[in-house]
């Protein structure tokens, strides 16, 4: 549905967007959200906001007209108001003064393994001052607040922890980190035609290396090893194609060193 703004009038009627999405117009950033909300259905509560435009106001006196503001919202799983109140009351006890918010997490479309229950994950996203202490050495300390807060919630039973935990957008920066690692291995991969198996990774950072490498061609990837020792090997499909490989400057002949400050998934051997 095509939309005029118009800054001074009521909110806009709302345009579905994919995936889950809607989308509003208004006034105002209170406004637009309230349409947003309006139109899917939710409580602004029980959604996940995201602001497009802020909006601004006309000018009195010259021919500058305001443009509307904009967001967009999206239904959070139904555990999201549970699991943000615990986390909440949590940080609380801690003596931890910091803001949460939920959302879904980036890496969605790892399907759930076997016995999962059904439904999207929650994210609960973590912001304030001093948060390395509670991030922890490699992200320790957020690992065993996600636990703590999936055994809080009887989630852990699942097979699958159904809310993610993220401190400072920390976990987003090793999925980016990771990623971009993987593909440079996938690239000395498809040039050497010998595989490497990368160091000891959490369970999001292997996801984050199979969704990275899911659509090349010119290698598979599999995870190996129990527990804290599990890491996952790229494997080349085809025959070595030199012009391909893109060495990390940082490579060594049998085996490659992370960056300066990478942390435990940095390695790689053939």
């Amino acid at each position: 549905m095509a939309e005029t703004d118009s800054p001074g009038g009521a909110a806009m009627a709302s345009t579905p967007v994919p995936d889950g999405y809607t989308e509003a117009a208004g006034a105002t950033v209170a406004e637009a959200l309230a349409a947003a909300c309006a139109s899917a259905g939710i409580d602004a509560a029980a959604a996940e906001v995201e602001v497009l435009s802020a909006g601004s106001s006309s000018v009195p006196g010259e021919r500058l007209s305001g443009t509307a503001a904009r967001v967009r919202v999206r239904a959070l799983p139904p555990e999201a108001p549970v699991a943000l109140h615990f986390l909440r009351g949590l940080l609380e006890r801690l003596g931890i003064v910091a803001s949460v918010t939920a959302g879904r997490p980036r890496v969605a479309a790892v399907p759930p393994p076997l016995g999962a229950p059904p439904g999207p994950a929650t994210l609960l996203e973590i912001e304030g001052e001093d948060l390395g202490a509670l991030i922890g050495w490699r992200g320790e300390g957020l690992r065993a607040l996600q636990t703590v807060v999936n055994l809080g919630l009887g989630r852990e039973e699942s097979g699958r922890p159904r809310v993610i935990v993220d401190i400072a957008h920390y976990r987003r920066r090793r999925e980016e980190a990771v990623e971009a690692l993987a593909r440079r291995w996938a690239a000395r991969v498809r040039g050497t035609g010998q595989r490497v198996t990368l160091d000891p990774m959490s369970p999001y950072e292997r996801r984050a290396v199979h969704l990275a490498l899911a659509g090349d061609p010119g290698v598979r990837t599999e995870s190996t090893g129990e527990d804290g020792e599990r890491r996952v090997t790229i494997h080349p499909t085809g025959v070595a194609s030199p012009r391909d490989a893109e060495e990390p400057p940082w490579a060594r002949p049998e085996r490659g060193r992370p960056p300066s400050g990478g942390g435990s998934w940095g390695g790689g051997h053939p």
